[in-house]
């Protein structure tokens, strides 16, 4: 209901929005406006301010942030098994799951009783929330300082990961002190008030005014018509945007058509991009995957790619069995070799109502209006008094764009050339792969897609 774009938009950024609403009508009389407006003139509606700062130095022991990462790498391949079965196997997809787990984080922060337990489940939430909610903030400013890189040729290089959270709820509605803590301490996000029971299509125009800003003008009309009502109550958007020129480009004059190798044994000519220099890249026996890792400028972030290492081998069942333990063998094998590397350019973008999805997965209660619990949030007991609050939907998109100079990146890279002594082994991804825009020093799954076939956009 809250993501919907237009079909003809260009997205450049992952999104994931989702809405709750209320079980019954709203107390006006319970007014909780004390923002100010002139520190938040670009947000609409003012805004909820915990009297808490943010937690810049948050404490999370190695041993609970490796086991935070693992977790959230069992989530990314979990929703990607999902989709891949909603969807009978067919077609490409591309995901935020870090995205997703943000999120649904900063709601499962109010969430009790069963809808919690279902939650961590379907979430892969294994931490306390003392532990859980920090390892959330401490990987945001990991994240966050992506974009420090010092850089020898700032004209011809860039990389940018920025990351934003934001929440609106319903001015009059129950708040507690306590969860816009939550928020402020681990996530940087404060809650702007609105009136969505008068004004929810004005409102609708505003926070897409505001998105558009926050994403370079790339988003536009997030909310389309209709999808915020006089009974919504809380709206929370995440939005990640990513901008990464390649370490080592590739030089265009090298692309040219080639066959790539369709499921159904068809082939589809498609734009190859052709490089002969050196990329950590394995092979894992275990799993029979062959991986590349094409880092992006500062060699902290990169695309993992992966298929199966022999050619012939059946991509479904190969698929079937490829899981986040597999993912960590290849990625933990990974060593820089000289290779002549062959990888489609292409554009791919995914977009997901997920509601059912998660339904499938486990999380029920949460979509339910009498069964969700999320008096952490209001202070209210589920469907009592009717100030308690339910999912209604959750809607995630992303776009995709891989060429000769990056990920996403419209600025031209410096080429380092090698004179060649001997013919390195030959990488070819000809045929359907997974992939992954994977943070290397936190073990952070950002991006995560299936590409079967190049020429679907």
């Amino acid at each position: 209901m809250i993501f919907s774009p237009p079909p003809t938009s260009k997205w450049l950024v992952p999104l994931l929005a989702l809405t709750m609403v209320a079980c019954g009508p709203v107390d006006d009389d319970n007014d909780q406006t004390n923002g100010d407006p002139d520190q938040t003139a670009e947000i609409p509606g003012d805004v909820v301010k915990s009297e808490l700062s943010r937690d810049t130095d948050p404490q999370v022991g190695a041993d609970s942030f490796g086991q935070f990462s693992a977790d959230n790498r069992d989530f990314a391949f979990s929703l990607l098994d999902e989709l891949r079965a909603d969807q009978d196997g067919e077609g490409n997809f591309f995901i935020s799951p870090h995205s997703v787990s943000v999120a649904l984080a900063m709601i499962y922060g109010g969430a009790e009783e069963n809808t919690k337990a279902e939650m961590a489940d379907v979430m892969r939430f294994q931490l306390d929330d003392d532990q859980l909610h920090p390892a959330f903030n401490k990987l945001d400013l990991a994240l966050a300082s992506r974009s420090d890189i010092e850089l020898d040729d700032e004209e011809n290089q860039a990389f940018t990961l920025d990351i934003v959270n934001q929440t609106w709820g319903q001015t009059g509605f129950d708040f507690v002190d306590d969860y816009l803590d939550m928020l402020a301490v681990n996530y940087g996000a404060a809650m702007s008030l609105v009136d969505f029971v008068s004004d929810y299509e004005q409102i609708r125009q505003d926070i897409n005014a505001w998105v558009e800003d926050q994403t370079k003008d790339r988003i536009v009309e997030l909310l389309p018509e209709d999808s915020l009502q006089d009974d919504t109550r809380f709206v929370l958007v995440n939005a990640i945007y990513f901008y990464g020129s390649w370490a080592s480009p590739f030089n265009e004059s090298a692309t040219s058509e080639q066959a790539f190798h369709l499921l159904d044994g068809s082939t589809a000519d498609v734009p190859m991009m052709r490089q002969d220099a050196s990329f950590p890249w394995a092979t894992d026996e275990d799993s029979g995957s062959l991986a590349v890792s094409l880092p992006y400028v500062g060699e902290e972030v990169s695309m993992v790619a992966i298929m199966p290492d022999d050619e012939e081998a059946d991509f479904a069942q190969w698929e079937a069995q490829f899981d986040r333990a597999a993912f960590d063998a290849v990625v933990d094998q990974l060593a820089a070799g000289r290779i002549y590397l062959s990888f489609p350019r292409f554009e791919d973008e995914g977009a997901y109502e997920l509601k059912e999805i998660f339904e499938v997965m486990g999380m029920i209660d949460a979509f339910d209006s009498c069964d969700a619990d999320f008096s952490g949030v209001t202070g209210h007991p589920p469907c009592i008094d009717f100030k308690s609050l339910y999912i209604s939907d959750i809607f995630h998109k992303a776009f995709i764009s891989v060429d000769e100079e990056g990920t996403e990146a419209a600025a031209a890279t410096g080429v380092v050339g090698a004179t060649p002594t001997s013919m390195p082994p030959e990488v070819n991804f000809d045929r359907p792969f997974i992939y992954a825009i994977y943070d290397h020093p936190t073990e952070t799954i950002l991006f995560l897609g299936r590409m079967v076939d190049p020429t679907i956009q």
